[in-house]
């Protein structure tokens, strides 16, 4: 999805709501993600497609809010875990997404038997139709 599509797309949700509507925005946020074994980091994920278009996506919602068509009410900023049985499961997921991991971290993530963590930082906000 382009920048100006994801913008459009927001604009569309927030003319769609009711009045006092809400809406709940869940955004990834830098840093990009990490690879994790027992809290300690493995690797970087390189998420730079995703977080451009989080980016372009925390714009137009900060636009909208200052321009009072949203309220926002909450912000929380938090970490998201998605665990893995082992290396070999992480790659293969990985296989499929837009986001990559690092080309010579996989044999060795392949090679790992115990559980990894995969942190992501999120910001969560819920905005109100003004």
């Amino acid at each position: 999805m382009e920048r100006e599509d994801v913008v459009h797309v927001l604009r569309r949700f927030r003319e769609s709501l009711a009045p006092r509507g809400l809406i709940l925005d869940l955004q990834v946020i830098p840093p990009a993600p990490v690879v994790e074994r027992d809290g300690r980091a493995i690797c970087e994920v390189d998420g730079g497609s995703l977080l451009a278009r989080a980016d372009a996506a925390a714009a137009a919602i900060d636009g909208l809010v200052a321009t009072g068509r949203l309220i926002e009410e909450a912000v929380d900023d938090h970490d998201v875990l998605r665990h893995y049985s082992t290396g070999r499961v992480l790659v293969e997921d990985f296989a499929t997404k837009e986001r990559s991991l690092p080309a010579d971290a996989i044999p060795g993530l392949e090679r790992i038997v115990l559980p990894l963590v995969v942190r992501e930082r999120c910001r969560l906000r819920r905005l109100r139709s003004a």
